[in-house]
């Protein structure tokens, strides 16, 4: 598994193999593309999962989340 800690939404795309413009994820998500762009430059673990989950979906990805607990017990969170 790649851990994404250090990456930016950009590197993910281009690891995805995405060619998904800009203006088309920003209408996907509702805002305009300057918003994009610099979240573009954020890395993947600052940002709020809703912007993440809706990010993802624009370029053609899932999100897929699990938590450990202190006991080990590993929980899926699904949508």
């Amino acid at each position: 598994m790649n851990q994404l800690k250090m990456a930016t939404l950009a590197d993910l795309k281009r690891q995805s193999g995405t060619s998904t413009k800009l203006s088309v994820i920003a209408m996907e998500m509702s805002v305009q593309e300057p918003a994009i762009s610099k979240l573009e430059r954020k890395r993947v673990s600052v940002i709020q999962v809703d912007k993440l989950q809706r990010y993802l979906e624009a370029i053609g990805a899932t999100l897929n989340m699990t938590v450990t607990l202190a006991d080990g017990t590993i929980m899926t969170i699904e949508d």
